[in-house]
């Protein structure tokens, strides 16, 4: 029966794992078979890449990639040239050694709930410094925020567009477990772990242009933009800093 050892990563097994694995399985298949709890938001349906992993020895005997595959791994996070798509490797007799990247970011929404977290004694508290907004921005998102009955705004990262990923605001109530939390006066700002890699050092502005007006995203992380403004590419390397 082949094994897959699993390189030691902080969350999922931090101490690192070796399995046993079934042949004629996808490799992420055999890892939740095996309590290790990869995350596969689009139930292992080639449409995401939070199932991606590096292979460290045993490349060379999986099969093929499709071109839906490459184009998905294209926007993973840390892409190295031996990173597949773990729902879409399939084991045959030999041994395996893959890493599970640090970092995913969702495609879809996951299906496997997060508990909401009441404690604030639990949320990751950012300054200016992380993130900040101008006077014209808080003005802008404080009459949204009042508008809508909400006391909050998530700013999160979520793969779209030409160039990979693009920007996402939303309305919550109540803090995440994972999430990073700004209070500027009456704003109440929320950014996921997986997010916020993206965003440090991010300042967003409002401005209005003729008789437009909009907000907008100054980010240092960004490496280029699609020609139509509404998607953006960052530089690998942030990842594997991280």
């Amino acid at each position: 029966m082949p094994k897959i050892k699993i390189l030691p990563h902080e969350e999922l097994c931090p101490d690192g794992a070796e399995i046993e694995a079934t042949v004629g399985k996808s490799v992420c298949e055999n890892l939740l078979n095996s309590s290790i709890d990869i995350e596969h938001a689009c139930e292992l349906s080639c449409a995401c890449t939070t199932c991606h992993v590096i292979f460290r020895e045993g490349f060379d005997s999986l099969n093929e990639s499709t071109d839906d595959e490459e184009d998905l791994l294209d926007k993973a996070w840390g892409l190295e040239p031996k990173s597949r798509l773990s729902c879409q490797t399939i084991v045959d007799e030999h041994d395996l050694t893959i890493e599970i990247p640090k970092y995913t970011i969702n495609m879809v929404s996951e299906n496997h709930p997060k508990k909401e977290n009441k404690n604030s004694d639990m949320e990751k508290t950012l300054t200016k410094k992380d993130f900040s907004l101008s006077d014209s921005a808080l003005s802008h998102i404080s009459s949204l925020l009042k508008q809508n009955n909400s006391s909050g705004v998530r700013v999160s990262v979520k793969t779209s567009g030409c160039s990979g990923y693009a920007y996402d605001l939303s309305y919550i109530e109540i803090a995440e477990k994972d999430d990073y939390v700004l209070n500027i006066e009456d704003v109440n700002l929320y950014i996921s772990k997986e997010s916020f890699i993206f965003l440090k050092g991010t300042k967003i502005d409002y401005v209005k242009k003729g008789l437009n007006s909009e907000l907008i995203f100054i980010n240092p992380n960004i490496s280029a933009k699609c020609g139509c403004g509404e998607s953006f590419s960052v530089d690998q390397n942030l990842f594997q800093q991280a």
